[in-house]
């Protein structure tokens, strides 16, 4: 599942963001390397959601701040409207931003518990001396209906006078007030009951159609990506390994860990038996020490001697499905061709940046760590059925 490659990418001209090979690495101590990200490529065409699912510490949140260059990447390039923000610096950079934002996970935390919503959704128009002083406030004004929230109850309180989805809704209107055409929304509801988790939703979809947005949305809830997203990308371990429209995704998963993670989502129905993940039972690997070749290979039922030497590329197994695997779940085995040797961050030492090594591993690849009755590339598998709501389990199968 260690996937590299970009057969998944549409042409330049077809997207506003074009993200290749990106690498961030940090520095693990002892002149090791965190390997967060690794050649990880994705795009995302104009007024499209994608959503990036995946385990807490898969590295979808590290790359989507790589992109907003924060911070800026190892290697790789971002392409935004066709320029690379990798190669801007300085002021260059900085004129670029407005037309990406963030919203945060944690709204009260990203809110200044002294200043007022006024002030707060309004700085982003005084930072960049947008309008004057009654130009700023009617937008203000503006941004605050958009999300629901009445602006003359609302402008003149503090953050700590506000609900979670209230604090939540004024973080996106501080996100809008500067008309961006790309949003990143950073788990942006799963600090919020359900029931406000549907409200906000229903608010990013209208504010999507009303703005003509572009999003990237981040989140461990299934149910939720597939129903805002019209592609989803499943990372594992600082790599892509599935990519697909929803509705294919989650009826009939091409990765064995795609799988694993749909079949993990509890059923409200005590009469109905959940289905195993079929992982090998383990600890998750590090990223600071990854497998080689495939870095799912030590809970992968199907792994082979093939998975531990070779890292698989990210082809197309079905019409609009791509998949890093040698043996998917759909599909055939991927070719001799299709696949590149393991490769290992190296650590660059010094600020910790790190690079990516160029070359084979020059340890001995390990062998896979599963049964020695692994399932073979042809074997059937459990392919989970129904509506996916949040991926959780104990048997280490959790997406957060």
């Amino acid at each position: 599942m260690a996937g590299i490659g970009t057969a998944h990418l549409r042409p330049t001209d077809d997207v506003l963001l074009r993200v290749e090979h990106l690498v961030v690495n940090f520095a693990g101590g002892r002149g090791r390397t965190v390997s967060a990200v690794a050649d990880v490529s994705f795009d995302v065409a104009e007024r499209e959601t994608l959503g990036l699912v995946g385990e807490s510490g898969c590295g979808k949140s590290t790359a989507a701040r790589a992109v907003m260059q924060l911070p800026a990447p190892t290697s790789g390039s971002v392409l935004f409207k066709g320029k690379d923000l990798t190669k801007f610096h300085g002021e260059k950079l900085r004129v670029q931003r407005p037309q990406i934002q963030i919203v945060f996970q944690d709204p009260i935390s990203s809110l200044n518990p002294r200043r007022t919503v006024g002030d707060i959704v309004g700085a982003p128009l005084r930072i960049w001396k947008r309008g004057t002083p009654e130009e700023r406030r009617a937008k203000v004004d503006e941004a605050l209906d958009a999300v629901g929230l009445d602006p003359a109850i609302a402008r003149d309180k503090r953050p700590h006078e506000f609900s979670g989805g209230q604090c939540q809704r004024i973080c996106i209107a501080r996100a809008l007030v500067l008309e961006p055409q790309l949003i990143i929304c950073d788990e942006p509801v799963s600090a919020l009951d359900v029931s406000v988790q549907a409200q906000i939703l229903n608010l990013l979809e209208d504010l999507k159609e009303r703005y003509g947005l572009t999003l990237v949305f981040i989140t461990h809830d299934l149910a939720v990506v597939k129903n805002v997203s019209d592609r989803v990308a499943v990372m594992y371990l600082g790599k892509i390994c599935e990519l697909a429209a929803p509705d294919r995704l989650y009826a009939s998963p091409a990765h064995p860990y795609t799988a694993a993670l749909l079949s993990s989502i509890p059923v409200p129905d005590p009469r109905v038996t959940t289905l195993s993940s079929g992982l090998v039972p383990g600890d998750l690997p590090s990223p600071l020490d990854p497998p080689s070749g495939c870095r799912f290979r030590t809970r992968c039922p199907r792994a082979q001697e093939r998975c531990a030497v070779e890292q698989p590329q990210i082809r197309e197994v079905a019409d609009g499905q791509f998949v890093a695997c040698h043996f998917p779940l759909v599909g055939d085995v991927a070719p001799a061709a299709d696949v590149q040797p393991a490769v290992r961050p190296v650590s660059s030492g010094g600020n910790g940046a790190g690079t990516e090594a160029s070359g084979g591993d020059d340890s001995t690849p390990e062998a896979p760590s599963g049964p020695s009755d692994a399932a073979p590339p042809d074997a059937p598998s459990d392919t989970p059925a129904g509506a996916p709501t949040d991926a959780s389990s104990g048997d280490g199968a959790r997406a957060g």
